[in-house]
Parts: C-alpha cells; sequence; structure tokens
C-alpha cells in the first residue's frame, strides 16, 4: 500500500457543493473542537456584553438579576460539558490530573471541579446551599478550563521572542 492511499480524502462531487469527507475521525475531531469553541465564545458574549443583557432583561422581567446569572452559569456549564470527554480522556491517560480540574476561588477558597459545574447546570456548593456561582467564581472556572485545554494540548501557544531573524 503506498502512502497516497493511507491519507485521508476529501472529494468535491461534480456539479455540486456537497464535500464528502473520507476521514470520519477526522471531521468527529474537528466538529468536537468546534462545538468547544462555540461554548467558550458564547460565554465570553455573554460577559462583554453584560450591560445589554441585563439592560434588555430588565426591561422585561422584574427578576433580571437572577435572569442573568442563570444565563452566565448555564453559559459556563456548557463549555464544561464540551469539554467532559477531552478531560475523561486526558485523565485515562494520565495527561491530566484530578487536580487540574480545580477551580480555586476566593478568600474562603471554594473550591469547584469543573465536572461538577457541567452536572449541576452551572451551579456550585457554597456555604452550604446549591447557588448560582457570582461573576469572579464562573470567571476562575472559565480560567481553568482554558488551563486545561493548554495542558490537553488544545489552548494557544506562545513562543518567547527570539529578536530578527539573521540572515
Amino acid at each position: 500500500m503506498s502512502n497516497s492511499e493511507l491519507e485521508p480524502k476529501v472529494e468535491a462531487e461534480e456539479n455540486s457543493g456537497n464535500i464528502v469527507v473520507v476521514d470520519p475521525d477526522d471531521y468527529q475531531k474537528t466538529k468536537k473542537l468546534q462545538s468547544i469553541q462555540d461554548s467558550k465564545d458564547h460565554f465570553k458574549r455573554i460577559k462583554r456584553d453584560e450591560n445589554e443583557i441585563r439592560l434588555e432583561f430588565k426591561e422585561q422581567l422584574s427578576n433580571y438579576e437572577r435572569t442573568y446569572r442563570d444565563m452566565r452559569a448555564k453559559a459556563i456549564a456548557d463549555y464544561a460539558s464540551e469539554m467532559i470527554p477531552l478531560i475523561e480522556a486526558g485523565l485515562e491517560s494520565s495527561s491530566l490530573s484530578e487536580n487540574d480540574l480545580i477551580a480555586s476561588l476566593g478568600p474562603k477558597k471554594y473550591e469547584v471541579d469543573v465536572r461538577g459545574i457541567a452536572k449541576a447546570d452551572g451551579r456550585i456548593q457554597m456555604d452550604g446551599e446549591v447557588r448560582l456561582p457570582p461573576s469572579p467564581v464562573c470567571n476562575e472556572i472559565y480560567r481553568q478550563l482554558e488551563r486545561i485545554e493548554r495542558k490537553l494540548g488544545l489552548g494557544l501557544e506562545l513562543e518567547t521572542d527570539k529578536g530578527p531573524a539573521e540572515i
């Protein structure tokens, strides 16, 4: 078998806008990464547009503050949920440890396992109650999920500046 027979192939059908993917594993991986990025972008959009969202809710709802916090919590839970299969694979391969999954929060040092935020639809255990997490807690969970991405090799890789190239 030659090397060209082993390479995945993508073919375009004649007179059609359809593309056929011959390697479904690569396609599934790409779709999973896209789902993760979409959920991450959704959380960032909710944070970025917080004032506009709150104003819109205020005009429509009496409990607009709780509605916004619920929306934010669900967005971070969606991001965590999308990461769960990769986290599980990372734990199995020892790329991640249980400690990598813990987000430490605030002066009281609440500890939240990112898997728990996914399972509880964004709620966390605080002071003996199940509650919607405050903004700093959501932000720390987001940062912990990004750390996990980097540790798994999915995040942005930064290189040190080595100065101008020499010829």
